[in-house]
């Protein structure tokens, strides 16, 4: 019997940018910003370029669209942790919704940057 030490391989990082055709299959979960909203979703077809997707909206039913994978539509990889919500506690009060796999600072960081600038 060997004693040989068994080291575990950790699973790659799923890629943190918008994917395109080129990086999926058929079938592969993945997120989506529909309806206003990060949605899970699973690829049903490929296009050469745009990737198209059914989700399940906020009533519980079953949509598919089209989506570009560029940054105004993009879509993530589904491995990605769910999105975090950062509640600004300065006089905006906004809700802020981060990107999948977006940690809280970063979310907090990019509303300051974009609302917050003047004051400080």
């Amino acid at each position: 019997m060997s004693t040989a030490i068994r080291t575990a391989l950790a699973a790659p990082e799923p890629p943190r940018r918008p994917l395109t055709a080129a990086d999926l299959t058929v079938g592969d979960p993945v997120w989506v910003m529909a309806l206003a909203r990060w949605r899970r979703g699973v690829v049903t077809q490929l296009a050469r370029v745009r990737v198209r997707v059914r989700y399940v909206d906020r009533h519980g039913d079953t949509r598919e669209r089209w989506f570009a994978g560029i940054p105004e539509n993009p879509v993530l990889h589904g491995g990605l942790p769910e999105p975090v919500q950062y509640l600004c506690a300065s006089p905006c009060g906004f809700v802020c919704t981060g990107a999948p796999g977006q940690t809280l600072g970063e979310v907090r960081a990019a509303h300051e940057r974009a609302h917050h600038e003047d004051l400080s």
